[in-house]
């Protein structure tokens, strides 16, 4: 039976309409034959009060049955006309989803503004003696071929990253797929522990799909870098490469 049950997710639909059609003969078939059955059993000069309610019982059952079959065509439509509105709910869900990812990627800062935070933020911790450590999350799609897929399957991991941060960290675009986040005052354990809840996040979100995959690098001050310059070329931005 394993033979008969692998059925394409492209194939349910035309599947199912045939186990209707099926199901609709079969029930006009043993309909038919039960009602020729009964009008068998009335003789042809059918006079007595007992035989024309028996010859009214065969027409009244074939008009049952007719009334049947016509209630669950009926049903089988608005069953059909539901499920097509609701895989164009699906698709405007979709879309709205999509959009929302690729606007939130359009609000990101890029590397520019990345490196003078950097600067800014290392100049300061320098001055009072705080660490500070950044993370680069590299994101790669093969397995999808569309654009906006590309662009919603990111949107999405950067909306688990935000969730895995606090609110004085901040995350940016370096290029599409690549990204950089700045964690003030956090020295280079704890960034390792940042980034294993980042990786959770984007495990999660990246779900069983294997929509993208990522890798994750840990750069700290003063453990790894002692200058801004060496913190970017570390982190591989653009313009440091």
């Amino acid at each position: 039976m394993h033979v008969f049950d692998q059925i394409r997710l492209q194939d349910l639909d035309r599947r199912d309409w045939q186990l209707w059609v099926l199901a609709l003969a079969m029930i006009l078939i043993l309909a038919g034959g039960m009602a020729l059955l009964m009008y068998s059993l009335v003789p042809p000069d059918a006079l007595s009060l007992s035989e024309r309610t028996m010859l009214r019982g065969v027409f009244g059952f074939c008009i049952l049955a007719v009334l049947f079959v016509g209630y669950l065509v009926d049903r089988q439509m608005v069953i059909s006309r539901l499920r097509k509105e609701l895989d164009a709910e699906r698709t405007r869900n979709l879309a709205l989803r999509n959009q929302g990812s690729s606007e939130l990627l359009q609000t990101l800062f890029g590397a520019s503004q990345f490196c003078d935070r950097l600067a800014l933020e290392l100049q300061r911790a320098t001055h009072r003696g705080h660490p500070l450590s950044a993370l680069s999350v590299s994101l790669e799609a093969p397995n999808l071929s569309q654009s906006q897929d590309v662009y919603a399957a990111f949107g999405e991991a950067v909306k688990a990253m935000l969730c895995k941060l606090r609110a004085e960290d901040s995350i940016y675009q370096f290029t599409p797929g690549v990204f950089g986040v700045l964690l003030p005052r956090t020295v280079a354990a704890d960034a390792h522990r940042v980034a294993v809840r980042v990786a959770d996040g984007l495990s999660d979100a990246m779900g069983s799909s294997q929509r993208y995959s990522f890798d994750i690098r840990v750069t700290s001050y003063p453990e790894h870098a002692k200058t801004a310059r060496e913190m970017e070329e570390l982190m591989n931005l653009p313009h440091a490469a």
